[in-house]
């Protein structure tokens, strides 16, 4: 990349400098500079078996950055009927428009379809938790492989079976959506059950949360400020607003039946959404979708 180009990056971006955070956690010591580091709570429970050390195990025989990071056990394998946590919480105020990555590096080592790591997040202090495997509100999550990602015998979407590469994970989120919440908070949760696997568990380094205003899985900017997709659908419509790096949310959708009846409704979400149909009768709709900017009118084939 030549200067020209950099500068016009720089430049680009710095309007957003000043309102931006980058935090990290890297698990090798006491960091308390609140304004870049990443504050983890660990469950305090006696059946915890999260731990942040030095790992010594066969298959976690070494952190990334050496010599800490955060492992279920340091020395042992993960215990049965087991259920412990750590979380995080983040004011998104301080992250300004755009979306906000939650990146770390793991490795995995679960009795496939049965024990699994969840993830999970609260805009509402923690009083409720929502899965973020493929959740709507969930801008984008990505980095696993999709082996690895599996429906545990409890329903629970999950990390699950084994894999020793240290894969770089991101979760992101549409920050606009998230104002209108209380401040972010994202738990990692261990879940077993009742047979041992003799299995090493999860472990985590390297974890860092910053805006990503250039998106790292190279997304195309469209032409047309909203598109849906697929249509015919036979239940499941991806709305995708274009990117703005100003404050922008989609403020209600609306589906409209061919009697000129509303028959499904939705409230603020993020710019990019999905929303399930399947529960109306095939046939054309209208799908009403208003943002904070416009409005967008879609004639919706329903053909399941």
């Amino acid at each position: 990349m030549n200067i020209k180009n950099l500068l016009f990056i720089f430049f680009l971006l710095c309007p957003f400098l000043g309102q931006s955070q980058y935090l990290s956690q890297y698990f090798d010591g006491a960091d308390t500079l609140e304004w870049n580091s990443v504050f983890i709570e660990i469950d305090t429970s006696s059946s915890n078996v999260w731990q942040i050390g030095m790992p010594s195990k066969t298959l976690f025989s070494s952190a990334l950055s050496i010599p800490n990071a955060i492992l279920t056990d340091t020395l042992n394998f993960y215990p049965l009927n087991n259920n412990s946590s750590f979380s995080f919480y983040l004011p998104t105020e301080d992250f300004g428009w755009g979306i906000l990555a939650i990146q770390w590096m793991q490795k995995i080592d679960l009795e496939s379809g049965m024990d699994g790591g969840i993830i999970e997040f609260s805009n509402d202090s923690g009083m409720s938790w929502a899965n973020a495997f493929n959740n709507p509100f969930v801008y984008s999550f990505y980095g696993f492989d999709e082996a690895n990602a599996d429906t545990l015998v409890s329903g629970d979407l999950a990390f699950s079976g084994t894999d020793t590469i240290w894969r770089d994970i991101w979760l992101c989120f549409d920050v606009s959506w998230l104002n209108w919440g209380d401040n972010l908070s994202i738990r990692y949760r261990l879940q077993s059950d009742s047979v041992e696997s003799n299995s090493e568990g999860w472990m985590i380094d390297n974890m860092m949360v910053h805006p990503t205003f250039v998106h790292t899985m190279n997304e195309v900017d469209q032409a047309e400020y909203m598109t849906i997709n697929p249509n015919p659908t036979t239940g499941k419509i991806e709305i995708n607003t274009r990117k703005n790096a100003d404050y922008h949310i989609i403020e209600s959708i609306q589906l409209i039946n061919s009697n000129g009846e509303s028959v499904k409704e939705y409230g603020v979400s993020p710019t990019k959404f999905t929303i399930d149909i399947g529960d109306q009768a095939n046939g054309v709709y209208i799908l009403k979708v208003k943002t904070n900017l416009q409005y967008e009118f879609f004639k919706v084939i329903l053909q399941k």
